[in-house]
């Protein structure tokens, strides 16, 4: 009974992409069904964080020093025998240079959860990909794991997933870049007193010609923000809502504005990490306007304990058991400016 609706996000996921510039040259890789080791809690003395890092599947692109492409990676996990975080990674390199995101939430236990719908859970890592130089790229896609408990280690089933570049030539900002950022280190508040701006876009500016933008702004929400005396272990649900602007500028003067439909989330500490995706597919672009635009996204407290938007990752083993570690962005934001 739980298969309809992740069918029906899939094929929501699926419509809001902009059409690719050049369809016959994307590439994508499906990936095969199986379990996923989440191993336990290491014992004392050990690394305090043992964590699978499973390939799923590789795809590869030549790119110019010019050129942008948008990669998309989708997995979809069930079947827990025990809480379990489950991340989707995306790591793309090319000689002298990587590219990675991220992104995560726990999964719940089989039929013994309080909140079914995190049993079944769906995650996107999409992105701007821009090396700046020519290079062949090579992007993989890896499920990372865990379990929080101390004596046993857990399973869980990745159920389907893919990984693709979904458009092979994005248009750049007309500084050469493209139209994208990504929450910096740390944890920003959101709390009663502190509402979030991030991820946020700053300024950027267009080329002439383009009709709209379509913009996706993917936050990472923690449930509970640290603090001196604070039990962070066993902490009630935070509450929070989630809004993307985007705005059309002339000078330092509002043209136009437009906003997704507020979503909130009533978001419990079992989940820890919660995966908030939004999407402004058409935003219409004013000719008599500038072409400069920024975006945001707006995290406002609503109950429950203050929490916080998570930026990038930091530290993260390449394997498992590796001593060798990269860091990986999570909460950010871009734009695909589309010319049709």
């Amino acid at each position: 009974m739980k298969r309809i609706p992740f069918l029906v996000l899939g094929a929501l996921l699926l419509a809001v992409l902009p059409p690719a510039a050049n369809a016959s040259a994307a590439t994508r890789v499906d990936f095969t069904a199986q379990s996923v080791l989440a191993p336990k809690v290491p014992e004392p003395g050990q690394p305090k964080f043992d964590q699978e890092v499973k390939a799923l599947g590789s795809v590869q692109l030549q790119m110019s020093a010019t050129q942008t492409a948008y990669v998309r990676s989708v997995m979809r996990a069930n079947s827990a025998t025990y809480r379990s975080l489950f991340d989707n990674e995306v790591r793309c390199t090319w000689p002298g240079g990587e590219q990675n995101f991220v992104t995560g939430q726990n999964i719940l236990q089989q039929g013994a959860s309080a909140e079914p719908d995190k049993e079944d859970v769906q995650l996107t890592t999409r992105f701007l990909l821009h090396p700046g130089v020519a290079a062949k790229v090579t992007c993989t896609a890896y499920v990372r794991a865990a379990t929080l408990r101390d004596k046993l280690d857990a399973r869980f089933q990745l159920h389907s997933g893919f990984l693709e570049f979904a458009d092979t030539s994005v248009d750049n900002t007309t500084a050469g870049v493209p139209a994208q950022r990504s929450t910096p280190r740390g944890l920003v508040r959101v709390g009663p007193e502190d509402v979030a701006r991030e991820p946020a876009l700053p300024f950027f500016t267009l080329a002439p010609g383009t009709k709209k933008l379509s913009v996706f702004a993917d936050t990472e929400y923690k449930t509970c923000y640290p603090g001196q005396g604070k039990d962070c272990n066993k902490p009630p649900t935070s509450t929070a809502t989630f809004t993307l602007y985007v705005n059309q500028w002339n000078g330092d003067k509002l043209c136009q504005s437009s906003n997704t439909t507020t979503t909130s989330r009533e978001m419990s500490y079992s989940v820890h990490h919660h995966y908030v995706p939004l999407h402004l597919p058409d935003f219409p672009v004013r000719p008599d306007c500038e072409q400069r635009f920024n975006a945001y996204v707006q995290v406002k407290w609503q109950d429950g304990m203050d929490g916080g938007v998570q930026g990038t990752a930091v530290g993260l083993t390449d394997s498992r058991g590796s001593t060798k570690t990269h860091n990986s962005d999570m909460s950010h934001v871009f734009v695909v400016p589309i010319r049709t």
